[in-house]
């Protein structure tokens, strides 16, 4: 007899990666240049470059790298990885190699993702939709056509593993795996500042939240609650230690080179990044929709989070307006007008439609996980930098929706919320994204922009 509870877990990540295969297939019809272009290697002639200088975008960057270590606003670990295995001696053979390990890593970690969310969460079925929603978004794309987003992903997903509360893991080897993931991490793209935000701000909710159930403050109670949290103390030394040390010896590499231990950051002016107030921003991305969801869904989760989790610690549950139409689902796809509309509804109907909305039990367990609050500050802070470092939310998506870190996240909130209408909203996200996925791969094959 058929076992589904074993058959089930192994169906699943392989009916998602096929979503994502029957995506590109379909972007692939109607734009067969771009199933030339991925699974070909084409030369960069004249007619190429006259057609568009973009036409392998970063990658081809990253392929001067392979052949040519240099320090620049790129980061080492990624082409290192592709020159020691392949040894290309052209930048058309080393953007295609760069491309064929992401697609292969791309397929493992998705599968290794599906296992550890379903860990982490609990549930077979929230873990599928959360992953699915991660791999078929337009963002998705990133992760199989040599960008970093491959090997960072796959990086990110054994951190996560390891971070989980269900790891068993002796605590000392915890540390040690998560200071060589780290290290690695941020070898791989510039994160060092996220990393470094995320990991203090983490520990900094868990203390938070352990002082107001105390209810009282004196140094005396400070101790006792660190001494109580000591292991997220140790995690997040260790972070910091291994990330710091990550970048320094890139760093070390660049002052060698150049003369400059901090050019990599410095370099980044050449993409427009200085400080700045842009706040047209709040209401149009200037590049993808899906930036501007970038900016505010990180900001939003972060909000509903620290409210749920505050109002369960005090016993009281949050009034909130509850919409019936179906309608209020697509204002997600355009959070300005989202905020706007509820706040004038909240507000209009204060007295007739606004409703107590009930906090489930497991809530109390969030107020003390490290891994989800390393979670949601890693997107947040991305969607600050950006905000405040560019003139448009360029790529900005990518940086939220071609990670993990985003969707466990949203996947240990939903677990916070009673009833089953919750996942609606998820799954109009992965029916828009699975069309904006295959728009995608149309824009890849004609060398658009992608994000």
């Amino acid at each position: 007899m058929i076992n589904k509870n074993k058959i089930i877990p192994i169906l699943a990540p392989l009916i998602i990666c096929g979503a994502f295969i029957v995506c590109a297939a379909v972007g692939m019809l109607i734009c067969p240049e771009a199933f030339h272009k991925f699974f070909f290697t084409s030369q960069l002639g004249p007619e190429i470059y006259q057609r568009s200088q973009s036409y392998y975008w970063d990658v081809k960057l990253y392929a001067y790298k392979a052949l040519n270590p240099n320090c620049d606003a790129f980061y080492p670990l990624w082409p290192f990885i592709i020159r020691t295995l392949f040894h290309p001696q052209t930048i058309e053979q080393a953007a295609h190699d760069f491309l064929s390990v992401a697609t292969a890593l791309f397929f493992l970690s998705t599968c290794l993702l599906f296992w550890v969310f379903k860990t982490g969460l609990g549930s077979l079925y929230l873990s599928f939709l959360l992953i699915l929603a991660y791999t078929v978004n337009p963002m998705a794309i990133f992760r199989v056509i040599g960008y970093t987003e491959s090997l960072f992903a796959t990086l990110s997903t054994i951190f996560i593993w390891i971070c989980l509360p269900q790891a068993k893991l002796n605590e000392k080897l915890k540390l040690v795996f998560i200071f060589a993931i780290t290290f690695l991490m941020a070898l791989t793209r510039p994160v060092l500042i996220q990393i470094l935000f995320s990991s203090i701000a983490a520990i900094g909710t868990i203390l938070t939240f352990e002082l107001l159930k105390l209810q009282t403050l004196s140094r005396r109670h400070v101790f006792a609650v660190l001494n109580q949290n000591i292991l997220f103390v140790k995690k997040t030394i260790t972070i910091w230690v291994s990330s710091l040390l990550g970048y320094s010896l890139y760093g070390s590499f660049c002052l060698r080179t150049r003369g400059n231990f901090f050019a990599p950051f410095q370099d980044q002016k050449f993409w427009g990044k200085k400080l700045g107030i842009h706040l047209e921003l709040l209401f149009l991305p200037k590049s993808l929709l899906f930036d501007l969801l970038g900016l505010y869904l990180p900001l939003i989760l972060l909000t509903v989070s620290l409210t749920f989790v505050y109002f369960k610690l005090i016993q009281r549950e949050p009034y909130i307006y509850s919409p019936k139409s179906i309608g209020w689902n697509l204002l997600f796809f355009y959070p300005p007008l989202l905020i706007i509309l509820y706040l004038v509804n909240y507000l209009k109907y204060q007295r007739l439609k606004v409703n107590k909305l009930t906090i489930l039990d497991y809530t109390n367990n969030l107020s003390s996980n490290y891994i989800f609050w390393f979670c949601i500050y890693f997107a947040t802070i991305h969607s600050i930098i950006v905000f405040f470092t560019q003139d448009r939310l360029f790529s900005l998506a990518r940086f939220i929706f071609a990670l993990p870190f985003f969707f466990l996240a949203v996947g240990y909130l939903y677990l916070c919320i009673p009833g089953k209408t919750k996942y609606n909203l998820l799954l109009w996200f992965i029916g828009i994204s699975a069309i904006s996925l295959i728009q995608q791969w149309m824009n890849y094959g004609q060398n658009k922009w992608l994000g």
